[in-house]
């Protein structure tokens, strides 16, 4: 026993440890710094198929107030210095007085805070961060894998003290409040213009949305199909006022691929005989529903790609999202020349109206008789889904109190638009 002892106290054995604890905790802070980056918008993450890559997946799909590797990069900081104040000590005992452990442990702090926290941000801004990746990627499993039995005991006292940090509950509650606190200052007469404000305080609140949240559901989405013949699909692309289409064999779950009208119109004008559509799509780019909004984001900019489809846990599609639509959740609503811009509230006549689903209730006519008191729901859609518990299905016909809606638009996550008709005394005695 006193033999293992001496051999683990032996100047080789410490010195062999202390440098790969160097090693394991400078490769721990490119991957801290790189994550950092990505989150900050600096830099674009790995692609998913390789193992750095759904290593660093899989942190940046958790909640951004939780430092990655941070029970890792503590754990082997303290061996570090461990290690490396053992090794110096046992190098330098011959000299008198306090000055080898002083020498010692300043030595050993020094190259840790330089391994751990100004090498890696240096070498995580350059060009060869891929290969840093990669290189250590084994280092950085190792130390989770060492590290687990630490980081399971410390989250589970966090989740005892904090449990709302499971769920991330206090960090968007954080956004909201730092976000709110922006648009309350450019109100007081900061110099901070209102409109930027506004901006600021959405950009703060985009990352708790998910790509689910935004995107436009599949029974929203026009689509070419291969099946109709080139004629029909081009006649589509000239009167649908969207410049990119998925071209698809039915639906959108066989997406072929999608196409820029640009393209097919430019071919044709050049005289080309024959045109297929299939010839001119580009490979669709996939986003999971439950991706958070940056990380779409940051996704469609390094794919390079203006429209994504959204997939399903089940590897079917939902929907397609683009990047027009994750602007849009920073800066407003944009409208084109081809977007409609019809009124959220439509009157028909003295007892009817059209409505969308979206419609704040303080704007409601206030024939209808619907007030503010709702403190649950905010827009008519969402009184109607709660009402009912469901969302009615389009052309379903439905009584709220003296009022009779009919659902003229609706698809799986929402209302559309609802024709509403104020009941007389006679209708609500004959009943439904």
């Amino acid at each position: 026993m006193s033999d293992l002892a001496y051999s683990l106290a032996s100047p080789a054995t410490l010195f062999v440890s202390w440098v790969f604890f160097l090693v394991t905790g400078l490769y721990l802070g490119i991957y801290r710094a790189i994550i950092d980056r990505i989150r900050a918008g600096m830099a674009t993450p790995p692609g998913e198929d390789s193992r750095p890559g759904k290593l660093l997946g899989t942190i940046l799909a958790g909640s951004h107030h939780i430092r990655p590797f941070h029970v890792e990069a503590a754990l082997f900081s303290g061996l570090q210095l461990s290690a490396g104040f053992l090794y110096l000590l046992s190098i330098w005992a011959h000299f008198p007085g306090p000055a080898p452990f002083v020498a010692s442990f300043a030595l050993s702090f020094l190259l840790e805070r330089m391994c751990s926290g100004v090498i890696p941000r240096m070498l995580a801004s350059v060009k060869s961060c891929d290969f840093q990746l990669k290189a250590g990627y084994p280092f950085t499993l190792l130390a989770r894998i060492f590290a687990f039995p630490f980081s399971t005991v410390i989250h589970r006292i966090e989740s005892r003290f904090s449990p709302s940090l499971q769920n991330g509950e206090e960090g968007h509650a954080e956004e909201n409040e730092v976000a709110d606190h922006i648009r309350t200052l450019s109100r007081e007469g900061s110099n901070l213009d209102p409109d930027i404000a506004e901006i600021v305080g959405n950009t703060l609140e985009m990352g708790q949305l998910k790509v689910q949240d935004i995107m436009v559901s599949r029974k929203q989405v026009q689509i070419l199909d291969v099946g109709d013949g080139l004629e029909k699909n081009l006649e589509i692309a000239r009167t649908c006022g969207h410049t990119r289409l998925p071209l698809c064999e039915g639906d959108l779950d066989h997406c072929l691929g999608i196409v820029h009208v640009k393209y097919a119109f430019r071919l044709l004008s050049k005289g080309a005989p024959t045109l297929s559509l299939r010839s001119i799509t580009k490979a669709p780019a996939l986003v999971s529903a439950d991706d958070p909004l940056p990380l779409a984001l940051r996704k469609m900019m390094k794919w390079r790609v203006h429209m994504a489809l959204v997939r399903d846990e089940f590897g079917g599609i939902d929907g397609v999202i683009t990047l027009e639509d994750i602007l849009e959740e920073v800066v407003g609503e944009i409208q084109d020349e081809f977007d409609a811009d019809e009124a959220d509230v439509e009157k028909l006549n003295e007892e009817s109206w059209k409505i969308s689903g979206l419609t704040p209730l303080h704007e409601l006519p206030e024939e209808l008789g619907i007030g503010e008191e709702e403190e649950e729901v905010a827009s008519f859609g969402g009184l109607i889904t709660q009402e009912f518990g469901k969302i009615p299905e389009a052309y379903e016909t439905l009584r709220l109190g003296n009022l009779e809606v009919t659902i003229l638009e609706a698809d799986e996550t929402r209302i559309g638009l609802a024709e509403v008709r104020l009941l007389k005394k006679k209708d609500l005695e004959a009943g439904p």
